[in-house]
């Protein structure tokens, strides 16, 4: 009868001490997931804060996006104007300097007389070598028929014909040098020096004047050896004087060999000049259009160079990262430039270029949002 009453008891105390056993089971795994949980937030919200640290610690820039434009390509260089011919006059025959007919910076046509030189006896000589020529003629008509009759031989006839000859050259002699007592302008030139005054006694090449052309003109100039093929004889070209004046031109010449002083390949740029009022000896700048390049148009004040002196811009790339371009200068426009040799779309940094360097990484304020 009493065995009944505690076996009942001690399934109880089983029962209940399982029970036990579960729920503190069940309240340590509750516990622990809550432990865990909260580790879990305090890691995120660190990460977070190390995060937020980390990017107040970039460099802010200030970048816009550009894309590159077509713009003509121009070959260009620092010249000046030259006049197309420079003429010396020398005397052509001796004697003494009788009239000075032209002063110096006067305009001349073709044809006008400079100088006037004693004819002294041309004159007379002229006189007797036309006479000996018609008593030559004369010799040789009658030498015909009496070579045919056998008179006179073959010898004879071409003597005769000799004597012509030589009397008839030396009045074209007299006659030439007759001409050239008169020293004149060969071509329209301005008499920019005149060598010789009144009563002078010349000699035969003697220096009498200088004649220089200004119409057209030539604007000469050197052209790097990197841009030197681009170059053409025909090709289209411009000058600006420093006065402003812009003149329409074409390349004349093109040098095939290079100064072995500057390295430069001499250009010349024939412009068209009415009445030489341009003269020669002023500077002026020459353009030369040589196609077309896809380039951006930038403010000058973003060009930087790289510690190996490149010139170039900087930009930002799709990871925040600073890229450094190096860049060609097509031309310049105001205070902006043109910039060849560039990706055609780039983010390019406006400002605080001067603070950061290629690889690192920045944050960036947006421009165009601006």
């Amino acid at each position: 009868m009493s065995s009944e009453p505690a076996s009942g008891r001690a399934r109880f105390l089983r029962t209940w001490g399982l029970a036990g056993l579960i729920a503190l089971l069940l309240l340590i795994w509750m516990l622990s997931g809550l432990g865990a949980k909260q580790d879990g937030d305090d890691a995120t919200q660190g990460n977070a804060a190390k995060a937020n640290k980390t990017e107040q610690a970039l460099f802010t820039v200030l970048a816009e996006d550009h894309t590159a434009e077509a713009v003509e390509r121009t070959v260009r260089f620092s010249g000046d104007t030259q006049p197309e011919q420079l003429i010396q006059l020398a005397a052509q025959v001796e004697g003494e300097v009788l009239a000075l007919e032209a002063k110096e910076g006067q305009s001349l046509k073709p044809g006008a007389v400079i100088a006037r030189i004693d004819a002294r006896d041309l004159e007379a000589r002229r006189t007797r070598a036309r006479a000996l020529v018609h008593q030559r003629e004369l010799e040789h008509t009658a030498a015909k028929p009496l070579r045919n009759s056998g008179v006179i031989t073959e010898a004879d006839l071409a003597s005769a014909v000799a004597n012509l000859e030589g009397a008839r050259a030396e009045l074209r002699n007299i006659e030439l040098q007759l001409a050239n007592v008169q020293v004149k302008a060969p071509v329209a030139a301005i008499l920019e020096r005149r060598l010789v005054e009144r009563g002078d006694f010349v000699k035969v090449g003697a220096a009498i004047a200088t004649l220089i052309v200004n119409d057209p003109l030539l604007i000469s100039g050197g052209v790097s050896e990197n841009e030197i093929e681009k170059v053409r004889p025909g090709a289209k070209a411009t000058a600006t004087l420093n006065d402003g004046r812009v003149l329409d031109g074409v390349v004349r010449y093109v040098s095939a060999r290079a100064n072995e002083q500057t390295r430069t390949f001499t250009v010349e740029v024939e412009v068209r000049n009415p009445g030489a009022k341009i003269p020669a000896g002023l500077s002026a700048k020459v353009s030369i259009p040589v196609g077309s390049v896809m380039a951006h148009r930038l403010p000058s004040a973003l060009l930087s160079l790289d510690d190996q002196g490149v010139l170039g811009v900087k930009s930002v790339n799709d990871e925040g990262r600073v890229v450094f371009h190096e860049a060609r200068i097509e031309r310049a426009d105001g205070d902006a430039v043109w910039l060849s040799s560039l990706p055609d779309q780039l983010k390019i940094i406006t400002r605080g270029q001067g603070f950061v360097q290629p690889g690192e990484q920045v944050r960036v304020a947006d421009n165009n949002a601006q």
